[in-house]
């Protein structure tokens, strides 16, 4: 035999509101009236000063799922869906002992495949050699945030120096606005440093744009 564990849930007063509910808390009680002007519920205030009242559900409704049974599937779903080689690497090795030796199944899940690509790897024409600072920065813009700052700001544009490895942040509130960001730190590490950025390295996004990225150098020239 054996009993359901007790479960304790906070109802929000603010969400009933909005779906049409009354509340009044009069006389130590608290009392929800429905939109047809129906008690709903009345509950009396406790010791510890919340409302807190038993509710029996009345119908229970189970997910439920389908799981193939083959060693190879289970396996395959119990390490979060890690691919059969690395699998059979770690029994090969006695790195894991309960896992049998398993077979490659022939069909793959579509949603499994998509989870796995890679992002499309940069450019290899341009070097990757960074002899001294700023030869080569990264750039990219990361968002929107859910909570924009006190600024109003939902976005920000990172730069990353290849050789020194320092990073730099800065707000923007949208993405049109990361060129812009992009000539004023252009300007100030070059006058702190005494160097020129001469690789910028992004991944191909529409803040920066081949047409403003050749006008603005043509004005440097």
């Amino acid at each position: 035999m054996f009993s359901m564990p007790l479960v304790c849930i906070l109802l929000s007063v603010g969400q009933l509101v909005q779906k049409g509910y009354s509340v009044t808390m009069k006389d130590n009680s608290l009392k929800l009236i429905d939109k047809n002007q129906r008690l709903a519920l009345k509950t009396p205030l406790a010791k510890n000063r919340t409302f807190q009242t038993d509710m029996k559900v009345a119908k229970l409704n189970c997910l439920s799922s389908i799981v193939n049974n083959e060693d190879s599937w289970l396996w395959h779903y119990r390490f979060d869906h890690l691919n059969y080689r690395s699998l059979n690497h770690l029994v090969d090795k006695e790195m894991i002992l309960v896992v049998p030796k398993l077979d490659i199944p022939d069909k793959f899940y579509d949603t499994c495949l998509i989870g796995k690509q890679p992002r499309t790897a940069f450019s290899s024409t341009t070097t990757h050699i960074s002899k001294e600072v700023l030869n080569v920065v990264y750039s990219d813009v990361y968002g929107p945030l859910e909570v924009p700052s006190m600024g109003g700001n939902k976005y920000f544009i990172g730069f990353l120096d290849k050789f020194s490895k320092k990073i730099w942040l800065c707000l923007i509130k949208a993405k049109n606005g990361a060129f812009d960001i992009f000539q004023k730190f252009k300007f100030f590490v070059e006058k702190q440093s005494g160097k020129y950025i001469m690789i910028l390295r992004t991944d191909g996004g529409r803040e920066y744009t081949i047409r403003v990225l050749r006008s603005f150098v043509k004005k440097m020239a």
